[in-house]
């Protein structure tokens, strides 16, 4: 049985890590991580789904605590040259630099809007998207570019991996120009064979969605 909320709970933005969200940026993963705390699914969710529209817990987007964790760390190395700086140099911007309001954190799954009206996005004026995982990638257009008003072309490039790197992987990721202020881009995912596995890798294509996006991010 559905409970009676659920349809409330579930297009509102439940299942957000949180953040600015009227950020520059967005970071859209597949799965939201906060269901693996102990007490989520047992006590939580429940409660969560009885009360309706949820919102995220936090209006600041947690770089340190996001740095524990692998894809935390591999994000904060793209943003780091997608704004002009070296990967290798993320920390000190996580503890000197950045203050939270520069990202808003959410998931493909479950859909963490109120609406598809595409209003919304001239509302906000986010500049960038990024998502992870390119085998997503009808998914997240449809989510972030899914109106008849978007007949934009999704384009695609390929990275190679560091000279005199054993492995010969091709990295494909996709971008496109949602309107006239929103880049969407899905990129690999930061771990795998495949993956964004390296720091080579991380600048090469941070220093790439720099150039790809239009307005200057971080600033």
């Amino acid at each position: 049985m559905v409970p009676n909320n659920f349809k409330e709970w579930a297009c509102s933005l439940s299942g957000c890590d949180g953040g600015n969200i009227n950020a520059d940026t967005w970071l859209c993963g597949i799965e939201w991580g906060g269901g693996s705390k102990n007490d989520y699914y047992a006590e939580r969710l429940p409660r969560e789904i009885k009360n309706g529209a949820s919102t995220p817990e936090q209006n600041i987007y947690d770089w340190k605590d996001s740095i524990t964790y692998p894809f935390g760390r591999s994000f904060a190395k793209l943003y780091s040259a997608i704004v002009g700086e070296k990967v290798e140099n993320y920390s000190e911007f996580v503890s000197k630099k950045w203050k939270g309001s520069e990202i808003f954190k959410l998931n493909l799954y479950p859909i963490a809007f109120d609406s598809t009206d595409s209003a919304l996005w001239h509302m906000y004026r986010l500049k960038l998207i990024v998502c992870t995982g390119v085998s997503y990638l009808r998914d997240f257009f449809i989510c972030f570019g899914g109106n008849s008003e978007n007949s934009a072309t999704i384009q695609y490039e390929d990275l190679s991996p560091s000279p005199g790197s054993k492995v010969e992987n091709k990295r494909r990721f996709y971008w496109v120009h949602l309107d006239q202020h929103t880049t969407l881009v899905v990129i690999p995912f930061f771990s795998g064979s495949y993956g964004l596995n390296s720091n080579y890798l991380l600048q090469k294509i941070g220093n790439r969605i720099r150039e790809i996006c239009p307005y200057r991010i971080g600033h």
